[in-house]
């Protein structure tokens, strides 16, 4: 008796384990809809472009693995774009409102108690975007301004260096690194604190501004990649073959090349 018990018990784990790791794929077909989460302002990996239409090299990624779910997995749905910012995009991930997230989002441990992560897209480092009259290092920005997006990885890696450095400095967080930069161009705070190739991104797509500077010191680590829903293989398993299709087929040197191009040929 207490065999059979056991039996129908597990039997019935790997059915609850089964029907959860399908559930991205699932909703996808149910709705015929595929939802996709992304930035409007982190270029030059995820923003809105002239025409309205999301742009960048985060979003031609998502762009080939909307095309593999549409055609193969669920045909005939349809794709939505989502604008998400950095403080709704993990939770618009886990609650399922966006099946997919396809910005600038690193792949952290205390982030994947909540969600799980594609393959590593790209990796970059935080630094600061600074106006060269008030400082050309972190230890002269002693008493200044520096702002930060709130909910990402930047803050506790600027607070990091900041205590290294004993600087003390009035963080001033914002909603989009885009947000930070008309300050910074404002002259409302003295720097600007983000990804490197974001800043640079975000300082084009803002029409750019006289006697600012990106530091040459690396703050931090940041890997890339695209957030997906917790426990669910059999989509995250999808994803990551159309990513290491890119990269075995060289085509992944084709969209850096569009998007990022300006930064030099990578190591």
């Amino acid at each position: 008796m207490r065999r059979v018990s056991f039996t129908a018990i597990a039997a019935a784990f790997v059915l609850l384990a089964a029907a959860a790791q399908a559930q991205t794929m699932a909703d996808i077909k149910k709705r015929g809809t595929m939802r996709l989460g992304y930035s409007e302002t982190s270029a030059p990996f995820s923003f809105k472009a002239k025409d309205g239409a999301p742009a960048g090299y985060s979003i031609e990624i998502c762009q080939r693995i909307a095309t593999a779910v549409t055609t193969a997995g669920a045909p005939g749905a349809k794709v939505e774009w989502v604008p998400l910012t950095p403080g709704t995009r993990l939770e618009s991930v886990a609650t399922g409102a966006v099946d997919i997230e396809c910005g600038t989002t690193t792949i952290t441990l205390s982030r994947r108690e909540k969600v799980d992560f594609s393959i590593p897209i790209f990796v970059d480092a935080a630094t600061l975007l600074v106006r060269k009259s008030t400082a050309t290092s972190i230890t002269q920005l002693q008493g200044k301004k520096v702002a930060a997006a709130r909910a990402t990885t930047t803050i506790p890696a600027l607070e990091r260096a900041l205590a290294r450095g004993f600087v003390k400095v009035e963080v001033v967080r914002t909603g989009t690194v885009m947000e930070g930069f008309e300050l910074l161009r404002d002259g409302k705070v003295d720097a600007l604190a983000g990804d490197r190739t974001a800043l640079v991104g975000t300082f084009l797509q803002g029409g750019g501004a006289e006697g600012l500077m990106v530091l040459n010191d690396d703050l931090s680590y940041e890997p890339y990649a695209l957030v997906l829903r917790k426990d669910d293989s059999e989509f995250r398993l999808l994803v990551d073959r159309v990513i290491a299709q890119l990269y075995r087929g060289g085509e992944i040197e084709d969209i850096y090349g569009r998007w990022l191009a300006p930064l030099g040929k990578p190591s």
